[in-house]
């Protein structure tokens, strides 16, 4: 079992409470069109994660992660990041920034107000503050991580 599926099955009462609604598992095709276009292959934990699933839909505010076709829609906008989860109609994006094979971060910029920070170097982590904050607005939702990140990159700066 991966760990995606690991941390779905752990907090199952949890991602009923928001809705989260897996999609199927990417296919290999899938995942290889979105390799091919970002001329490398995945890190190892977001293939994992697209070969659990190929994203997902909740009741959240319209919160969701997106599909690899969706994904590939967009992705004449840079070959070096992609959008991985939006909300209210792309409202908001958080996207991820890869490095290479091994390495990529996750970035959110507040609806585009603030330059993007860095929340997390593991799709795991995105998932786990995701689901057990509360979701998006939650107390410890994913805009409480944003104000966290950001409050300590100011405490450093000053």
């Amino acid at each position: 079992m991966g760990n995606t599926e690991q941390l779905f099955k752990r907090l199952e009462e949890i991602v009923k409470d928001l809705g989260i609604i897996l999609n199927l598992p990417a296919t290999n095709q899938d995942i290889e069109n979105l390799e091919l276009a970002i001329n490398q292959k995945l890190p190892k934990d977001l293939y994992d994660f697209y070969s659990y699933c190929n994203g997902f839909e909740t009741n959240d505010v319209l919160f969701r992660v997106i599909p690899i076709s969706e994904i590939l829609s967009y992705i004449h906008e840079s070959t070096t990041s992609f959008y991985f989860a939006e909300y209210m109609i792309y409202s908001d994006d958080w996207k991820i920034e890869l490095h290479d094979k091994k390495h990529y971060r996750i970035t959110n910029d507040n609806h585009k107000s603030e330059a993007p920070l860095t929340l997390t170097t593991s799709v795991i982590e995105f998932l786990e503050r995701y689901v057990t904050g509360g979701g998006v607005f939650g107390d410890k939702g994913l805009y409480k991580w944003f104000d966290e990140v950001h409050a300590n990159i100011k405490d450093i700066t000053q």
